[in-house]
């Protein structure tokens, strides 16, 4: 029995398979040519096919045999030059990922679990929170729509192929603990580090929330460019109500561990569960706490935006699944910080 993981190269899919290697599966990914993570991969025991899940039939050539599929492949990006590409890795690849494994469950009955992201609601912008998996899906980036079509596409195949058993896991921002401390992450320096915050303010007018017009931009950034170092302080930020940002994280292990829930669960079948943490954390909270951590400094900045708030609600994957995220915000820094 093969277990087919789109993006086991990256975070979540290499966290997984590795997790998926470790209780005896054998393991099969589609890496693109030139993937600077195609080595670690292979060295780690999976079999790794080169290609693109633009083309379907690189698509079944890796995924042959597989009763199982784990579709965490995806592009990530909020630029609007990246359309092309998000569509193609995650409308095009997500529907050759369902026409390959729709032609296995003809043989033999196969269990796809789809990566989806909050972005599909959005949660920072919600109508209510906590945000469960019954809210209406109203993206308001490029990339959140893809994303609601990529839930369209599993739903539609998992309801008109038989044999093929389909879930969707809905992802809140999802960060390995390493992550935090490092003020150059992809994710995790806008989020918490003044330089890298400003630079992607400057590289996309969308990459930020509640920053509607070039105005609201161009004082956000009159603002924080400022406070920017080279000793790369921390950015505590405030809305123009005087409320402190809120961070909505979840562990990759956490997510690891939902992901296998969702899989072995018959009564996951058909079915959509957030992935979230318990609670968010106001970073008035986890700030301070980073900061003492890596002994950086803290710069406030009273912002004049809606930063908005994140709280996706687990209740319906603690319930069903018995879903327990362990690991909070503040855990994984401290074991970064003690790791290195």
């Amino acid at each position: 029995m093969t277990t087919f993981i789109s993006g086991a190269t990256g975070r979540v899919g290499g966290h997984l398979a590795r997790a998926l290697i470790a209780r005896g599966e054998e393991v099969a990914t589609l890496a693109l040519p030139g993937d600077p993570n195609l080595v670690a991969t292979q060295a780690a025991g999976i079999r790794c096919h080169v290609g693109n899940l633009a083309s379907l039939s690189d698509v079944e050539q890796a995924m042959a045999g597989a009763t199982s599929v784990y579709h965490m492949a995806a592009v990530i990006s909020f630029q609007p030059q990246a359309r092309n590409l998000l569509w193609d890795a995650n409308v095009v690849g997500t529907r050759n990922v369902l026409e390959a494994a729709a032609a296995l469950a003809v043989q033999n009955p196969l269990r796809l679990v789809f990566a989806s992201s909050d972005q599909v609601y959005p949660t920072r912008f919600a109508r209510y929170r906590p945000t469960d998996e019954n809210h209406p899906r109203e993206p308001y980036t490029f990339y959140g729509m893809t994303k609601m079509l990529g839930e369209d596409m599993v739903r539609f195949f998992g309801k008109t192929v038989p044999g093929l058993d389909t879930s969707i896991a809905v992802f809140s921002h999802t960060e390995a603990a390493a992550e935090l401390i490092d003020p150059n992450g992809e994710y995790s320096g806008p989020a918490f580090y003044v330089n890298a915050r400003v630079r992607s303010l400057k590289a996309s007018a969308t990459h930020h929330a509640g920053a509607n017009s070039t105005a609201e931009l161009q004082s956000v950034l009159d603002i924080l460019t400022p406070l920017m170092a080279d000793d790369e302080p921390l950015l505590l930020a405030y809305d123009q109500n005087g409320h402190p940002h809120t961070q909505e994280l979840i562990d990759v292990r956490d997510i690891v561990t939902g992901l296998a829930l969702i899989h072995d669960r018959p009564e996951a079948v058909g079915q959509t569960f957030n992935l979230a943490p318990d609670h968010p954390v106001s970073l008035a909270e986890f700030v301070p706490h980073l900061a003492k951590a890596t002994g950086r400094r803290v710069m406030e900045a009273h912002l004049p935006i809606e930063l908005g708030r994140t709280h996706g609600s687990n209740a319906k994957a603690r319930a069903i699944l018995g879903f327990r995220p362990r690991f909070s915000m503040f855990d994984m820094v401290d074991e970064a910080v003690g790791a290195k």
